[in-house]
């Protein structure tokens, strides 16, 4: 039916268009998001969070029932009617990339250990229940997992409900990987089977196990301060909290200082299978809170704003000594300075930075920690080993120290959901681990990245490293605590329980800013310490990881990997690269000017070595992927502010005036001003007008404060002129601002030469006139209207004999005329 706008609507049509107003009010709620049954509501309506599994790895001894106890929330917009839960289990992982994949995505794979069990027949908005689930891993009698072998298995809680306007569907579903070293007995048999029935883990091959323990952060430190500034900004003052009883730092060192100590490790397995990967940007930003430190008031302060003292002085003090206690007796290895990414850096093309984050960062760590830290292994960090990074490895050469002269890198090895999905080119499906040779001078040592990730995401703040495949990201802050933790320990189990996978080494890589739970480090721990004393691994210290790296043949070289492998929002930007190589270009230039002031011993390479660090620290892959490139640019704004001001601090005193030059040859005055601590190599550059010429000082050592100086110059004319006078390095790189001097000069140059020479002849020419008369007995013409000077003198001398005065007291006497 149609109706015009301005028509009368006769009573009969007026009724007929309430009731189809009355009927589209009714519908309105059948139109809200429904969800299908089968599959998960496309509006969030249920949660389901798993709180505890016991036990976290099933083992022969340990209890043959699995209880997964938890918690199911109303998070949606609506009651939900008919909340069920169900326990369902996967066939045991069989691939790596089956370590993260089986967390998300596709449900074909579980099966049902048992029917839905109703938590509530209507649960309200906001409202939550708990959950019980106890089911034996194996059992001919009862629903069990039916896990009859070692392995890993996906475990999920699947959870069903019925919102409002919508139909039964599955809401939610929680998932976990259970760990089985060894199947317990069979409850439903009798004890004398049941012993015949337990399942131990094959040991014939053990995994040789190596882990490295992060022992790294965030930059803290505030950009833009130069060496020698005191006290120490950072930027905050979570570092304090960090370093504090209970904090992440003091939870990371006291897990493996209890781990490795005498009386859980008595046969030291533990610590020979461990290396602490440090990160030297930590290590000094801790060493600079021991002497005290301020902290920015806001997160974007820059130099010069307000701040407050810090709070974690004494924390850091206690820390870092805790720290150097323990590096005494167990391998410490540097990462790359603030886990530059190296990628990145090869691309700025700056050698000097690039030798900072990966020669001379265990320099740092061995001056701080008072250890010799093993050198010749280069711990990537987060990021992936791409083929740019190599080349920037090959070209740095062999690091200092380094047994075999070669370097290994301990990076990610290159796995995706696709390369595996039907068993990949890796063997049984696992990441080959396999050493890689790239050059003569690289070795590539690999992990395997679906560990690695799972390592990361246990803890408290869960993260996704850059190295990971897109194809394997699973979304962390769904999952529990409890059940992350889970996915850890089964990950790093899970190679050990393959014996048939090759080769049998394994490395443990968490990530760098790692933020376990004291609960979640303990379970990583105790499982690296299970798998040793189980004989199912083998402690493998870093010291043989790099011999092995190094036993590959060299004439075995294989192609570059690629440069776009990882995730590529870890990327950072052309425009973060570009001026970081500018800014870092400027600072090398204004560095090789500077030297040591004697007076305080600093040197110009330590004044400007922080701001140095500073572009390393931008580049850090600590920080995560989305914020990587914002906070980078911002601290490299600062940086180049700072390089700015620095270049500025060295300049030439402007006059004001003008000066007048008394004659040809009067020295320019000039004064020049150095608000560095150090010394500087500087050269003056003076743009004469044509008839002035200047004379080259040469390199003059400008120290800190003022210096006067007199500027040699020749001027051949008489009038004002513009000099302009312009300040810069040994090297031609400009300083300050020029100066252009008003200069007034009073000599005449070739025409008062030319006078003077005249007026000398002229004179001269008198002079020998008048001797020449002289000696001839001739009177000067000069002299004839003059008395002759002889004949005066004498006739003086005759009245003065005649008449002589005389004085006598009194009166003034006279002399009387004859």
């Amino acid at each position: 039916m149609t109706f015009s706008v301005g028509a009368r609507m006769s009573p009969a049509g007026a009724r007929l268009l309430l009731a189809i107003a009355v009927l589209a009010l009714f519908a309105i709620p059948m139109a809200l998001p429904r969800a299908a049954a089968g599959e998960p509501g496309t509006t969030p309506f249920l949660s389901v969070r798993v709180d505890n599994v016991s036990p976290e790895v099933v083992t022969t001894t340990s209890q043959p029932i699995v209880t997964v106890t938890g918690t199911v929330q109303n998070v949606g917009d609506r009651p939900v009617r008919d909340v069920m839960v169900r326990l369902e289990d996967a066939a045991a992982v069989t691939s790596s990339a089956g370590l993260r994949t089986n967390l998300t995505g596709n449900v074909d794979q579980f099966e049902p250990v048992a029917q839905f069990i109703t938590l509530a027949p209507e649960l309200a908005r906001g409202s939550a229940v708990p959950f019980k689930l106890s089911y034996p891993l194996r059992s001919t009698k009862d629903p069990s997992l039916g896990i009859e072998k070692p392995g890993v298995y996906p475990v999920m809680v699947n959870v069903n409900g019925t919102p409002d306007y919508g139909e039964p569907a599955r809401l939610d579903d929680a998932r976990f990987l259970l760990p089985v070293l060894g199947v317990p007995p069979d409850p439903s048999v009798d004890t004398e089977d049941a012993l015949t029935a337990v399942v131990p883990p094959d040991t014939s091959k053990p995994v040789g196990l190596s882990l490295l323990w992060p022992i790294g952060d965030r930059p803290r430190l505030a950009a833009g301060a130069p060496g020698g500034t005191t006290p120490v900004r950072l930027i905050d003052d979570d570092l304090a909290t960090s370093l504090a009883s209970g904090g992440r730092l003091d939870t990371l060192l006291s897990a493996i200082e209890f781990a490795t100590g005498p009386q859980v490790d008595p046969q030291g397995h533990v610590r020979l299978a461990t290396c602490l990967a440090v990160d030297p940007d930590l290590l000094v930003t801790v060493n600079a809170m021991t002497g005290g430190y301020v902290v920015n008031d806001g997160p974007d302060a820059g130099p010069g704003t307000p701040t407050h003292p810090g709070a974690g002085q004494d924390d850091a003090v206690a820390w870092l000594n805790r720290l150097r206690a323990l590096a005494q007796r167990m391998c410490v290895a540097s990462t790359t300075y603030a886990q530059a990414d190296l990628d990145a850096l090869q691309r700025v093309g700056d050698a000097g930075l690039s030798s900072i984050a990966v020669t001379t960062a265990g320099d740092i760590v061995d001056q701080i920690l008072g250890v010799a830290s093993v050198r010749g292994a280069s711990l990537i960090g987060d990021g992936p080993l791409t083929g740019p990074a190599v080349k920037l490895l090959s070209a740095l050469g062999p690091q200092p120290d380094a047994r075999g002269g070669k370097t290994v890198a301990i990076d990610a090895a290159e796995v995706s959901a696709a390369s595996q999905a039907d068993g990949g080119p890796a063997t049984q499906g696992a990441a080959d681990l396999s050493p890689v040779r790239y050059t003569p001078n690289v070795v590539a040592s690999p992990f395997d990245p679906a560990v690695g990730a799972a390592l990361a995401a246990a803890g408290s703040e869960p993260v996704s490293p850059s190295y990971l495949d897109p194809t394997l990201n699973v979304p962390l802050q769904h999952a529990s605590d409890v059940a992350r933790r889970q996915d850890a320990v089964g990950a790093l189990m899970w190679r050990a329980l393959q014996p048939g996978i090759e080769p049998r080494t394994e490395i443990l890589v968490p990530p760098m800013a790692w933020s376990p739970q004291p609960a979640d480090a303990q379970a990583i721990l105790t499982a690296t310490a299970t798998m040793i004393n189980a004989g199912m691994a083998r402690p493998r210290p870093l010291t043989q990881v790099i011999a092995e790296g190094d036993a590959v043949p060299p004439q075995d070289v294989t192609p570059l990997p690629e440069r776009d492998v990882g995730d590529p929002r870890g990327r950072f930007d052309d425009a973060v690269v570009s001026g970081i190589s500018a800014v870092t270009g400027r600072l090398w230039g204004l560095t090789a000017a500077l030297t040591t002031d004697e007076r305080t011993g600093l040197t110009g390479y330590g004044y400007t070595a922080p701001l140095r660090e500073d572009s390393l620290r931008a580049l850090s892959q600590s920080v995560p992927p989305d914020a990587r490139n914002g906070l980078a640019q911002q601290r490299l704004t600062t940086v180049s502010h700072t390089v700015d001001d620095l270049f500025n601090a060295v300049t030439i005193v402007n006059p004001g005036g003008s000066y007048t030059l008394a004659t040809e040859r009067s020295p320019l005055p000039l004064a020049l001003r150095n608000n560095l601590p150090v010394p500087i190599r500087v050269k003056l550059d003076v743009d004469a007008p044509p008839g002035m010429s200047v004379t080259d000082m040469g390199e003059i050592v400008l120290p800190p404060g003022f210096l006067p100086l007199k500027v040699p110059i020749e001027v051949h004319f008489t009038q004002r002129v513009a000099v302009d006078v312009a300040l810069r390095t040994a090297d031609g790189l400009p300083l300050g601002e020029p100066v252009r001097l008003s200069v007034h000069s009073n000599a005449y140059g070739k025409v008062l030469f030319f006078i003077t020479l005249t007026g000398g002849v002229i004179l001269a020419l008198l002079v020998g006139r008048r001797l020449w008369h002289r000696f001839r007995g001739q009177p000067d013409r000069a002299d004839l209207d003059r008395p002759d000077p002889l004949e005066v003198a004498m006739r003086f001398d005759d009245d003065s004999e005649e008449a002589p005065l005389t004085r006598t007291p009194g009166p003034r006497s006279t002399r009387a005329d004859e």
